[in-house]
């Protein structure tokens, strides 16, 4: 593949081009499927996969929740609970109170033996009292000693649950359960669930481990997305795999707005995604409690948008590949295929120049059997006829030259042999008159001595018409004989001082060259001697590449292009003219004042020392 034909105007550039507005505008459609199959289908499947992945891990979340919330429910309706609150009415200290407590308690951890979630169930009193608590200690659920009941008034999931109506449930925020063991204090974050019982009998509590109700989003929180929890507050209860306890320092800020300042609508509930310059926001709300709407849980999952549309973007990678791919192949096939066709039209443009300048009729690189091969069948049908019809010519001007020469020579004949002598005899009687008159009369005759110098003249004129009507040198002597004699012959006439400077010739030229060549120059040194008024005049004949001829001259000069059409006379378009009948060329060369250069060149097979 080569680009040696490529230009900007040329045909092979047209073909290119061609070539690849075929290949592109599918390559376009391509290109826009992709970007609306992107935007329309894969793009709002990842989301939908997002959305669907939250509302899954939501729904764990509610069915925690809901577990917890009907075992309250269950625990509110206990046969021993209901005593127990009667006995706690009649005499908190009597022996049947301490039986039914003693139910109460074994009830209570025999659910939460069965519910390794939940990490302590109480039941409280009106006044906030501990009455029975069961919990794990050490992994091992147990019945609290009375030594470690405490009262539990002051703490916020009571006073709220107390400031509910009889028999509404409470959901706290997330807290921190403080624990003794193995002589360390251990923080555990909690989430109550808490339901007030009627006739101001207080409440029961279970408190579910966060890492049971949250803790499966933490599991799954890495590089590829964190998931966050926060309340209708905008307080996080959970983010990535941090519990935000009320006393746990986060350097992430306790608040959603303070990471997504333009996330005010996640704080409205709801379910969406919220997108960000660098993550996506998928989010949905739940109600851990049902008989208050206005207390919910946010759960988002936070992911950054290189990871989650990274393999929309593998897609737009391979497609723009692909389609890079395939233009560069394209392109390369269009280059090779336009100069499959450019090269022939190129080889056959070099040998139609080669036979315009040389008439040589060269052969095809390679034979070809489509239309190109049949335009250059054409060409060479019509290489040979005009190469016929120029060989043709060719001896046509041959017989017109010889014959007009013939003509010449003839004419010269007729008036050597006629008019001539005629005019010689007639000086001869005229002399020997006037020889006789001199003798009888012993004076001179003036003016009969002018009649004979003025015959004189007109036989040297017509001796020197007889010459350039034929030079009969060239028959004779050669091209550059003739050459010398006429050059010799008008420098003599015109009083120029003359250089000439003529290459032997290894072979005489054919006629019709030579004579062009003598004509040219015999015409060329008649207008300087006519018009250039010239002092010194130089003419050269050169074997260079063909026979070429300059003849120079010092004279007045003229401007060729401004003069005008009839003022040129026959004698420069005659130059020209004959040059051109051998396929040859003559320009002149001329300006005011800077004399005058004629050259003529004419094709000739000579070689220089060979024939």
């Amino acid at each position: 593949m080569g680009l040696r034909h490529l230009n900007i105007y040329g045909l092979q550039t047209r073909l290119v081009l061609v070539f690849m507005v075929l290949i592109l505008l599918p390559l376009a459609g391509v290109g826009l499927y992709d970007y609306f199959f992107t935007n329309n289908a894969l793009v709002p499947q990842v989301l939908g996969r997002l959305m669907s992945d939250v509302h899954l891990r939501s729904k764990n979340i509610v069915t925690v929740l809901e577990s917890a919330r009907a075992d309250v429910y269950t625990l509110g309706g206990l046969r021993s609970l209901r005593m127990l609150r009667l006995a706690l009415r009649q005499s908190p200290s009597s022996e049947q109170t301490a039986i039914w407590r003693n139910e109460v308690a074994h009830d209570l951890l025999a659910l939460l033996t069965g519910h390794p979630a939940y990490y302590q169930i109480q039941y409280l009193d009106a006044d906030g009292g501990e009455v029975v608590r069961v919990d794990f200690n050490n992994g091992e659920p147990r019945i609290a000693p009375d030594a470690e009941l405490h009262s539990r008034r002051e703490t916020a999931y009571f006073q709220e649950t107390m400031a509910l109506t009889c028999c509404e449930d409470f959901v706290s925020p997330l807290e921190v359960e403080t624990r003794q063991a193995g002589g360390q204090t251990e923080n555990i974050p909690v989430i109550r669930y808490a339901l007030r019982l009627e006739d101001g009998g207080g409440l029961v509590v279970i408190s579910l481990r966060a890492d049971a109700v949250l803790g499966d989003l933490a599991a799954h929180t890495s590089r590829a997305g964190s998931w966050a929890v926060f309340d209708q507050t905008g307080s996080f209860l959970l983010y990535a795999d941090q519990y935000l306890t009320p006393d746990a320092p986060t350097p992430a800020g306790r608040h959603v707005l303070e990471l997504y300042p333009q996330a005010s609508r996640l704080l409205t509930g709801g379910m969406g995604i919220f997108e960000t310059d660098s993550s996506v926001l998928a989010y949905t709300t739940i109600h851990p409690t049902r008989s208050q709407s206005e207390r919910f849980w946010v759960i988002y999952y936070d992911a950054p948008r290189h990871i989650l549309f990274a393999d929309i973007t593998n897609f737009h990678y391979t497609v723009a590949i692909f389609l890079l791919g395939t233009v560069l192949t394209a392109a390369a096939l269009a280059l090779i295929a336009s100069e499959r066709i450019v090269i022939p039209i190129v080889d056959l443009k070099r040998r139609v120049e080669r036979f315009g300048q040389e008439g040589i009729i060269s052969p095809p690189a390679r034979v070809r059997r489509d239309e190109i091969g049949a335009l250059d069948d054409a060409f060479r049908d019509m290489a040979q006829e005009l190469d016929r019809k120029r060989q043709q010519q060719r001896r046509l001007i041959e017989r017109l030259i010889s014959a007009q020469e013939e003509e010449r020579k003839l004419v010269a004949y007729d008036l050597h042999d006629g008019l001539i002598q005629q005019m010689v005899g007639a000086r001869f009687h005229l002399t020997h008159f006037l020889q006789q008159c001199e003798q009888q009369m012993g004076s001179r005759t003036e003016g009969l001595q002018r009649g004979c110098d003025a015959l004189s003249e007109a036989i040297a004129e017509g001796r020197r018409i007889i010459e350039g009507l034929h030079p009969a040198v060239l028959d004779d002597l050669g091209l550059t004989a003739a050459l010398e004699e006429i050059a010799h012959s008008m420098s003599d006439l015109a009083g120029w001082e003359l250089q000439a400077d003529i290459e032997p010739l290894a072979a005489e030229p054919d006629k019709l060259v030579s004579v062009t060549l003598y004509r040219i120059a015999q015409e060329a040194l008649n207008n300087a001697r006519k018009h250039a008024q010239a002092t010194a005049v130089s003419l050269r004949l050169r074997n260079s590449d063909g026979l070429l001829l300059i003849i120079r001259d010092n004279g007045r000069g003229f401007d060729p292009d401004g003069l005008p059409e009839r003022s040129r006379g026959l004698g420069i378009t005659t130059m020209r003219e004959r040059a051109g009948l051998v396929d040859g060329r003559c320009a002149i060369h001329s300006a005011p004042g800077s004399g005058t250069t004629v050259e003529a060149w004419v094709p000739c097979t000579l070689e220089k020392g060979h024939l």
